[in-house]
């Protein structure tokens, strides 16, 4: 069962939000806290899905803008990879432990148990067009029964490799666990700087999108692969993922519905609150190159939010406007959505995400979901992630795909 763009742009009637809600609320069985009552949940869940449904199109239109040829999903054989490519330093020993810490199983010899997959999703025509894979699970599962997944993102300048501490814990307690290389990074960069003069590049022709649309559409054609497989139950994806993994995560469930537990780490965040209210800088500083040579070619003395805003723009269209997180994180209902950030990041400024919090709320009561929908912002924590934010994880995901 693929998920087809052009059918989802098409259906605004009453029988694709009915279908939106069963899907979501019921999709999951017991895995879902969602109590639809008086059948739909009333006349304000109905209104509230085709507003999804809407939003949910004009994504995926924007996504399909510029996308080169499109080929048929296929699979091939790839082979671990023995030195990934950073584009930066790799994770130091404090931030290993802190993944490491994620809650796993007690198995002596989990290593030998694991059974470990790599593989390319050719998606597209173009060098970006192949999707690498990891994928961890035991060996000695039951075959019979069909088991939860989580696909795990990684953030800016590293690789799939870096989630391998996430895999290897949700393996060992009965998940498919799951990561891929986001576009520019990872088998998909060649250097330490693809992943800059691809956004450079973005905004100096406007014909890619690489700075969180381009991954979110492979992630539509990773769930179009988790389809076909046979040992995945596909009412249980989750997905999450650390920073610019976070983002992803996060356009991702809006995008595609199939991913029916979400948990962006230390993403979410209110684009056109930080440049309404100067708070862009420590977002901006993250991909600054990127805003330098915007800056210059706008013929200013100094990055400021006229570039910003003209830089998000160009090179993820909406992002700052119909796309930002007041209207696209609401959308995720009632699907469960744990959001985690930290109190004091600069990259994702805790006054932006008071409306979105606030709509999306909202969005889940009107669903009757309260329960399946929870905001923490860690205080005293800045732009990284903590023991405290793996353990919410692996219990926010426990709860609701049951392994």
């Amino acid at each position: 069962m693929n998920f087809n763009p052009n059918k989802i742009i098409a259906l605004n009637s009453a029988s694709f939000v009915i279908y939106l809600l069963f899907s979501s609320c019921y999709g999951g069985g017991s895995h879902s806290n969602c109590k639809i009552q008086n059948k739909l949940a009333g006349k304000e869940a109905i209104v509230e899905a085709q507003s999804q449904s809407k939003l949910r199109s004009e994504f995926l239109q924007v996504l399909r803008s510029r996308r080169p040829t499109q080929v048929p999903l296929t699979v091939k054989p790839a082979k671990p990879v023995k030195n990934p490519l950073y584009q930066m330093p790799p994770p130091t020993r404090e931030e290993i432990e802190i993944l490491d810490s994620t809650p796993k199983a007690d198995i002596g010899n989990l290593e030998e148990l694991l059974e470990e997959e790599n593989l390319y999703l050719n998606i597209e025509k173009g060098e970006q067009g192949r999707l690498p894979v990891m994928i961890l699970k035991l060996k000695r599962s039951n075959k019979q029964r069909k088991k939860p997944v989580v696909v795990f993102l990684h953030s800016s300048y590293t690789n799939k490799e870096s989630m391998r501490p996430f895999l290897k814990a949700y393996a060992s307690r009965g998940y498919i666990a799951i990561s891929v290389d986001s576009r520019y990074h990872g088998e998909r960069a060649t250097n330490t700087t693809t992943y800059i003069d691809a956004l450079i590049s973005a905004w100096k022709t406007g014909e890619t999108m690489p700075f969180i649309y381009d991954t979110v559409w492979d992630l539509i054609k990773l769930a179009d692969y988790l389809t076909q497989r046979r040992d995945i139950d596909l009412s249980r994806i989750g997905i999450t993922g650390i920073s610019l993994g976070g983002m992803h995560a996060w356009f991702a469930a809006v995008a595609d519905t199939r991913y029916a537990v979400v948990v962006p780490l230390i993403g979410v965040q209110g684009f056109r609150w930080a440049i309404d209210n100067d708070k862009w800088q420590g977002r901006v500083d993250s991909i600054k190159p990127l805003f330098e040579v915007a800056r210059a070619d706008l013929g200013k003395g100094a990055i400021d939010k006229e570039v910003v805003e003209k830089v998000w723009s160009r090179i993820a269209p909406g992002l700052a406007s119909q796309f930002d997180s007041p209207y696209s994180v609401p959308t995720i209902a009632p699907r469960a959505l744990l959001i985690v950030n930290g109190a004091e990041d600069p990259r994702c400024p805790l006054g932006g995400l008071e409306i979105p919090r606030a709509k999306a709320t909202e969005a889940y009561r009107k669903f009757h979901c309260l329960d399946n929908f929870k905001f923490i912002a860690e205080p005293g924590i800045g732009h990284q992630v903590t023991r405290f934010m793996m353990k919410e994880l692996a219990d926010w995901f426990d709860r609701f795909l049951n392994p």
